[in-house]
């Protein structure tokens, strides 16, 4: 592909290149370059296992490019990734029957001064990263969504498929549930 396409073809929208794939294959690899780490980043986050983490997010593209045309359009492309990746990390930790644990959880909450406070500073991490995997699925990830990923309620609500409501109330019960069981363990 020369230049000239190669750059039309990165100035299109996520929406645009996703219509574009079905005629260009090319339009699909722009898409899958400028999200790669993202989908990579989401499904690492619930594996823990970068070589799994690197299947799913291959499958996640493989499954977005056979559903291309099934998209809608109501959220953003990263939205309908994020959730094609969630969904398909779960699969396979439920497989695995392991509990996804959280790097780098409420890492400004724990931030403890100095080095003679770094061993306490990592067991806090440790067991909030526990208090979290000790969470229900339907409470844990829409809290990772919004505490680690960043994204809107709106945005988990697009990606998870429930309601707006329903995501508040779960990020609430998840912080009370969360505190509770620190309260207890601190």
């Amino acid at each position: 592909m020369g230049e000239m396409a190669q750059r039309r073809l990165d100035d299109r929208t996520d929406h645009e290149l996703l219509q574009a794939a079905g005629d260009d294959i090319e339009a699909f690899g722009v898409l899958v370059r400028r999200h790669q780490a993202f989908v990579f980043g989401a499904a690492m986050r619930v594996v823990k296992d970068p070589v799994l983490a690197e299947d799913i997010a291959q499958e996640a593209f493989i499954k977005a490019y056979k559903a291309r045309d099934s998209f809608r359009g109501d959220s953003q492309v990263r939205t309908w990734m994020y959730r094609i990746t969630t969904n398909l990390a779960l699969n396979a930790v439920t497989r695995r029957r392991e509990t996804p644990v959280e790097d780098g959880l409420l890492e400004t909450a724990l931030q403890v001064e100095g080095p003679s406070h770094a061993v306490i500073a990592d067991e806090q991490r440790a067991m909030v990263r526990a208090a979290i995997d000790r969470l229900p699925d339907k409470l844990k990830v829409p809290l990772v969504l919004r505490e680690f990923e960043y994204l809107s309620y709106e945005e988990i609500s697009d990606s998870l498929d429930i309601p707006l409501n329903t995501v508040r109330t779960r990020i609430l019960r998840a912080r009370r549930s969360l505190r509770a069981d620190l309260e207890v363990r601190l």
